[in-house]
């Protein structure tokens, strides 16, 4: 039997426009009384949530919330939708994703304002026809059991639908028509059963990410493009050599050898989609890092290189870097307690480099985005108390941001810093930066440093730093000339210097990139 909720009460006396139940405590309620009907009766709501809560059905009353705008109904056990669901006319996000849903209601057709649908993580095959609600942006049908996209969505009166998400189901094939979504830009079909990849897809011209990894491709060289590049070149690839369904069939009587030059010449074609990494040797007049013994016990390694003519300029592109050496810190290099990432504006730096390990109070800088000149002491003192004081406000017993990696210079009697031939300290690792080498949009050649406790780490990371960099198109792109006009290509090159790290007798300790490093493939490494 069913009990009214204080809350529902609420929402209805107040005129408020939205109601959320999630979590234990609305589970143990429902699994006892049920659903509070009276939430049916509060019809001024525009957005309803219950979620996380094992709710096992969804009542026909549902359909008398009309001006319902969204409705999340996600993390439940609902294996149907009542048909009174294509009531709800004003709907524009749906989302029953995490249930155990193998059908959807024919009405969800009739919900002409829908924008947003997520199905995912449910045991669907199909879905209805989509083609009515014009206004999709959004389709997320991951972890189902789809054998193919549905064809209804793949209309030309889809103007607005942008990303379709389609991941870890068992779809074999791409339907044709899938060249009429003229504004999908996202598109993951990533672990699923695909085999051949239709030329048609290359009509897509908006598609800015596309993930097909996890299928098993007879294409060898598309298979190869897919796990190591980047959208623009896998779909330059698909334009080039997947054929289209409705090509000419007289094509196919057409001898199937192929002559070692005609092999050569495909080669070379997936060769100029490949982006290029050009490594520069080290020269004279490049700067050098000389490594002090009496880092060995705090953080011994050190590996550095510089990339020259780099492109920062476009809206974002800074920022996304910024995210990629959080990624990275976050992942390989185990929160920084493997290896910690600096990059520096290499025309703030002076001269060669020290790598060197001093006592906290000897060590000042400024670090990143402060003004203020500290010691190394003090800043360790000040972060601990900035650090205690967020954890007290939020109530939690973890630390954010760059007071969590404090417990790494606990009790050490020395700290690893980097100084330039004018005595500044551009990096104190793993904590700061110097706010004095910080990079901007208007940097061009930038110098990055990787120190930990192991070299091969310290190189590994500096090799998928370089590659997410070339990702991001930090690089140049390379240009071409037709009929007389230059245009850019979709190659984009990054240039890398070499920069030695020497013992303080002048001996070679490390090269980096030296001619073992960044094996890898899906790029072109060329070395001057």
């Amino acid at each position: 039997m069913s009990t009214s909720w204080k809350e529902v009460q609420q929402a209805q006396d107040e005129k408020r426009c939205e109601l959320v139940f999630t979590g234990p405590l609305y589970a143990e309620r429902i699994e006892k009384n049920g659903l509070d009907p009276g939430i049916f009766k509060v019809t001024h709501l525009n957005f309803l949530e219950i979620s996380k809560a094992h709710l096992k059905e969804l009542p026909s009353d549902i359909g008398q919330l009309t001006n319902l705008t969204r409705m999340i109904l996600s993390y439940n056990d609902l294996n149907k939708l009542p048909s009174e669901i294509q009531n709800l006319k004003k709907l524009k996000i749906l989302d029953v994703s995490h249930n155990a849903l193998s059908e959807l209601p024919s009405g969800l057709s009739d919900l002409s304002e829908l924008m947003s649908l997520n199905v995912s993580v449910n045991q669907l095959t199909e879905i209805p026809a989509l083609n009515e609600t014009s206004r999709l942006v959004t389709l997320n049908i991951c972890c189902n059991k789809f054998a193919t996209i549905p064809v209804s969505i793949c209309d030309p009166k889809l103007i607005h639908f942008t990303d379709l998400i389609a991941n870890n189901n068992l779809i074999s094939e791409i339907p044709v028509e899938i060249e009429q979504l003229g504004s999908l830009k996202v598109l993951d079909l990533g672990e699923n059963q695909l085999v051949n990849i239709p030329g048609e897809l290359g009509g897509c011209n908006k598609l800015k990410e596309l993930n097909l990894k996890g299928n098993k491709l007879k294409d060898k060289r598309l298979l190869k493009l897919v796990d190591q590049c980047h959208a623009k070149q896998v779909m330059d690839y698909i334009r080039s050599h997947c054929p289209k369904a409705n090509a000419d069939s007289n094509k196919q009587g057409k001898s199937k050898k192929k002559t070692k030059q005609a092999k050569k010449t495909e080669v070379e074609e997936v060769i100029e989609l490949l982006d290029e990494l050009k490594v520069l040797h080290v020269s004279d007049d490049t700067l050098k890092v000389v490594l002090s013994p009496k880092v060995a016990e705090v953080r011994p390694y050190i590996v550095c290189c510089k990339v020259l003519d780099v492109n920062l300029a476009n809206p974002g592109v800074l920022k996304k870097f910024i995210t990629v050496q959080t990624k990275l810190h976050d992942g390989i290099c185990d929160k920084r307690n493997a290896a910690t990432i600096a990059t520096h504006d290499l025309s703030k730096i002076n001269g060669d480099l020290i790598y060197d390990a001093r006592p906290p109070n000897e060590i000042k800088i400024v670090p990143l985005n402060r003004k203020k000149e500290y010691t190394a002491a003090e800043l360790y003192s000040q972060l601990n108390d900035e650090a205690d004081a967020i954890r007290k406000e939020k109530k939690k017993n973890t630390y954010s941001g760059i007071h969590k990696y404090l417990y790494m210079l606990k009790d050490k009697p020395v700290y690893p810093c980097l100084v330039d031939s004018s005595g500044a300290v551009i990096s104190f690792p793993p904590i700061t930066n110097s706010e004095g080498t910080k990079m901007s949009n208007e940097t061009k050649n930038i110098l990055l440093e990787v120190t930990g406790m192991n070299l091969n780490t310290c190189k590994k990371v500096m090799d998928t730093l370089l590659m997410e960099m070339l990702k991001l198109g930090l690089g140049n792109q390379d240009t071409e000339t037709v009929n007389g006009e230059e245009s850019e290509t979709q190659r984009n090159t990054l240039s890398v210097q070499q920069i030695k790290i020497v013992d303080e007798e002048g001996q070679l300790k490390v090269v980096y990139p030296s001619r073992t490093d960044i094996q890898t493939d899906g790029i072109l490494v060329t070395r001057a």
